[in-house]
């Protein structure tokens, strides 16, 4: 009876167990809280070790992905040389509110240096290389072990050895990395030896075919050809063969590129690029968003591109687009464009581009015929200007106003600028750092003035010298990039009109700067803002200025809060009618607020503008004087898609 009563009292504890695990695992557990404890001391911030860690809080608890995941900490703290570390963990539940809490119990114990480096397979790496190579080893005895050093180490070794002819050279596949332990309780140790195989022999480019796969374009090969940045007979580089595989695909009609050996004799290597073709042609709507003198449009077209035009390689692209801002102010366009890639080398574009529009403007209608000839040339990283353009844009405008009181008059202009851009800034759409910075200098009027005595008596023209920088500068304050991000840009614009003649006329606004409006100073609307009798007509001179502070509201969320961001900023500047009326007292100033929502297509903006400082005014400039009109005269609401700068 004993027995059968030891047997019944068994099994009712098994059955309570598995009761207990069904309800705890059954249910969708919710990580609510993650704590890191130190039982000894503490080398790293909670925030790295969670990011090794890899679980979040409000993440779904699995005990069997805290494993994998107490592995991944295990490692992180291995391969920062701490090699007796212990991680134990502390799991709480909260079945009724259906939470964990995880606490992670780190050990870290002793923290190793490294007594030697040595570095094996490498005898036969003579000459400039060699003396490279040495240069390249910087990890010194005693410093703490750290892989991640080692590694980046490791791999210049190997990209230097693969960029001087040792095709081969790379970590033995078996026994790359040997870490031996020393135990010596006052100064633990380690002794890493790195073994390379494959740097025993030099080798050099021979042939290089060409492969186009499924080639029903007709695409030359002799035209890809010329992208190989080197020639038969050169040494073997690595840098150079990747190089050759971008060249190549910077081709829209290629696809992809990959050059590969195919036979070794006598050192010497051939190559084959096999190329794989992207479709020829492409047509779909597409939806844009822009700010054209400070107007913002938003709208969308259709596109047609055929990425192979003729034998060689231009690209045709032909564009009908509609943009509007409201029913008085909006824009329709087609557009005719051919690209020709690689004009006189792989970083030179050149690029016509006829375009027919329509530009509504309050009370007035633009016709408008312009050609656009551009040529871009890359320069190499280590130059500070990273391409510059040459541009002739030729423009046949016609104007004509509602109002009887202005007369209907046409216009022949041209302006040969030359623009140097550097931009080292880390992203298209949200920036959080990095710098840009442009200069453009151009004249205007050449062309018309030699063509202009052959035309219709009521066709002008005018000429003027035009000088524009623009200035961006990005700083990141968290330690995680794009948390909390300080931006600011600065711009200066100066046209600079001369001459007299029967045609010659002052010119058009067409040309000119605008201030106020969603990407310049935000207390104002849009070309509201200038030392001007009437600022929609724009002015000659142009200063202005931002700075503004962007935070992530949700940083660690992981729902639609995520993508909530805002912003506080301070906006200063004004456009004069000419760089002589410039005066530092006339400069306007604005604050305010704005909230951001980001998508694919780049953050969704609305921002509050309040007119802190408001030269033009003959009543209370500043906006601590006139609260009472705060949000009648001083207040302006903008609705933009990207940031403002």
């Amino acid at each position: 009876m004993k027995m059968y009563f030891k047997y019944l009292l068994f099994v009712c504890m098994l059955f309570y167990a598995f009761i207990i695990a069904d309800v705890s695992y059954s249910q969708l557990l919710i990580i609510e809280e993650i704590k890191v404890t130190h039982t000894d001391r503490k080398s790293f911030e909670e925030d790295i070790l969670i990011s090794a860690l890899g679980l979040n809080e409000s993440d779904v608890y699995k005990p069997q992905v805290l494993g994998e995941n107490i592995y991944k900490l295990q490692k992180f703290y291995f391969d920062n040389g701490f090699f007796d570390a212990k991680i134990d963990t502390n799991v709480r539940y909260d079945l009724l509110e259906e939470e964990t809490f995880i606490k992670i119990i780190v050990t870290e114990n002793r923290h190793y240096r490294i007594d030697s480096l040595i570095f094996t397979g490498l005898d036969k790496v003579e000459g400039n290389t060699g003396r490279l190579m040495r240069k390249i080893k910087r990890i010194k005895s005693k410093d703490y072990y750290d892989k991640i050093l080692i590694m980046q180490q490791t791999n210049e070794i190997i990209d230097l050895l693969q960029n001087s002819g040792y095709m081969n050279a790379r970590l033995k596949k078996d026994s790359g990395t040997v870490i031996r332990k020393y135990e010596d309780l006052s100064d633990p140790s380690v002794s890493v030896t790195i073994n390379f195989e494959g740097a025993d022999s030099i080798f050099y480019f021979g042939k290089t075919n060409i492969t186009i796969t499924n080639n029903k374009y007709g695409v030359e090969s002799g035209l890809l050809k010329k992208e190989i940045a080197y020639n038969e007979g050169d040494i073997y580089s690595k840098e150079k063969k990747l190089l050759s595989e971008s060249n190549i695909a910077k081709f829209p009609i290629v696809q992809s590129a990959r050059i590969s050996p195919y036979e070794v004799s006598n050192g010497k290597v051939d190559f084959t690029a096999e190329v794989n073709l992207n479709n020829k042609t492409e047509i779909g709507p597409f939806a844009s968003s822009v700010v054209i003198d400070n107007i913002f449009y938003m709208g969308g077209g259709v596109s047609y591109t055929n990425k192979y035009f003729d034998k060689s390689g231009k690209i045709l692209t032909l564009s009908f687009d509609g943009l509007i801002n409201s029913l008085d102010i909006n824009r329709i366009e087609f557009s005719a464009a051919i690209t020709q890639p690689h004009v006189f080398n792989t970083s030179s574009y050149l690029t016509d581009k006829l375009t027919l529009g329509l530009y509504n403007i309050e009370d007035s209608k633009n016709y408008y015929i312009g050609n656009l000839t551009s040529y871009l040339q890359s320069f190499r990283n280590f130059t500070f200007y990273n391409n510059a353009s040459v541009d002739l844009s030729v423009d046949l405008l016609r104007f004509t106003y509602d109002t009887a009181t202005v007369p209907t008059f046409t216009t022949l202009n041209s302006l040969l600028s030359t623009t140097f851009v550097h931009d080292n800034t880390n992203d298209v759409f949200s920036p959080s750092g990095g710098f840009f910075h442009s200069v453009t200098i151009g004249s205007g009027g050449l062309l018309p003035k030699l063509i202009i005595n052959t035309l219709e008596p009521d066709v002008y023209y005018s000429q003027y010298v035009k000088l524009f920088t623009s200035n961006n500068f990005y700083l990141n304050l968290s330690k995680k990039p794009g948390n909390t991000v300080f931006a600011t840009k600065f711009l200066v614009g100066d046209i600079i009109q001369y001459g007299s003649g029967d045609r010659l006329i002052p010119l058009p606004s067409f040309y000119k700067f605008f201030s106020g409006g969603g990407s310049s100073v935000r207390g104002w609307g849009a070309r509201d803002n200038g030392i001007l009798a009437n600022t929609n007509d724009g002015g000659d001179f142009l200063l202005e200025g931002s700075l503004e502070l962007r935070k992530k509201i949700f940083p660690e969320a992981d729902n639609f809060t995520k993508n909530i961001s805002g912003a506080v900023f301070f906006d200063y500047g004004n456009v004069w009618a000419a760089d002589n009326d410039f005066r530092p007292d006339q400069i306007a100033l604005a604050v305010g607020f704005g909230v951001r929502y980001n998508l694919f297509v780049g953050p969704v903006r609305v921002d509050f503008g309040f007119k802190l400082y408001d030269p033009g005014t003959a009543g209370n400039k500043w906006l601590f004087s006139d609260f009472a009109n705060i949000f009648k005269d001083r207040f302006v609401v903008h609705f933009g898609i990207g940031e403002a700068f």
